[in-house]
């Protein structure tokens, strides 16, 4: 039974943040567990690897749990690194949430409190884009753009409504065509989201048949050319039928997917990330995580 967590708390996760991190707190604390708060905004950019290394070692953490959503797990799992001391326990308060919808994480406070005191470990193979670690989905254009336009204060205070201008921001831009090679293989796109989870953007199916503890990655190539098409596309993600529409086309990438054209707005796991020209392979090194027992696979 873990007994001493350090939670890193998202000030700009989703609206149910505050509550749902109370009750969990307080029914940890309840059953003996001691938890130290540490509240961050833009958890990245704030919290070194060696700094928590050193925070987690000296005193003594049985395990880091992210308070957020897909992007604060992300951003803890990179500062953590590879070779994690302690796993990372999820509290799912963010606007999407992917992750805990694959899994599935719980999202009541006693179910949650349990998985994080008793729950097994399972390990997550991530990905990279550029340098930066990935464990969902990276985008390049459509996506990358309406990333790149979210107001964080918004997001924290209206929730998913925040996305609403930056997505008609984007549609009001003519789809980019782009060139695209995937395991030397030279294609075509005007959207791309390469994936290791069969979800998107919340509850949305991208990809039947995948799971995001799957050791592969799966390539979504868009390929609209009118804003009207794009809307038909949005629409397939909606209705979850991306994989039935023609003109979008899916593969499988063994190796990795390069994008040399310049100034494509970049999203991993929700996150801004910068521009392309940009590479995104298999193997980074697997994230632990602490699930509920029956998210385990049998062994």
């Amino acid at each position: 039974m873990r007994k001493r967590f350090l939670l890193l708390h998202n000030a700009v996760a989703g609206l149910r943040r505050h509550r749902l991190v109370r009750l969990v707190v307080a029914e940890l604390k309840k059953r003996g567990a001691e938890v130290v708060t540490l509240r961050l905004s833009g958890l990245g950019q704030n919290l070194s690897q060696a700094a928590l290394a050193r925070i987690v070692h000296y005193d003594g953490f049985d395990a880091v749990v992210a308070a957020g959503g897909d992007g604060t797990i992300r951003a803890l799992a990179k500062a953590l690194g590879p070779d994690a001391p302690v796993p990372i326990g999820v509290i799912p308060v963010g606007t999407g949430n992917v992750l805990a919808r694959e899994l599935p994480l719980p999202s009541h406070a006693a179910d949650v409190a349990e998985m994080l005191l008793n729950g097994p470990e399972i390990e997550i193979a991530g990905a990279h884009a550029g340098d930066e670690p990935f464990y969902l989905m990276a985008g390049i254009g459509f996506d990358g753009e309406i990333i790149n336009n979210l107001n964080l204060e918004m997001k924290r205070r209206i929730g998913k409504t925040a996305y609403v201008w930056p997505t008609l921001k984007a549609l009001s831009h003519k789809p980019r065509p782009f060139a695209v090679v995937i395991d030397g293989k030279k294609l075509e796109a005007t959207w791309l989201v390469a994936t290791k989870s069969s979800r998107y953007a919340g509850s949305f199916t991208l990809v039947n048949g995948l799971h995001v503890r799957d050791k592969k990655m799966v390539v979504v190539l868009f390929q609209a050319r009118t804003r009207w098409q794009r809307i038909v596309e949005l629409a397939a993600l909606g209705l979850n039928f991306v994989e039935r529409l023609p003109g979008i086309s899916i593969h499988t990438c063994e190796s990795s997917i390069e994008v040399a054209e310049s100034g494509l707005p970049i999203e991993i796991d929700g996150d801004e990330a910068g521009v392309s020209p940009v590479t995104i392979s298999l193997g980074n090194g697997p994230m632990r995580l602490i699930v509920p027992a029956e998210a385990k696979p049998d062994q």
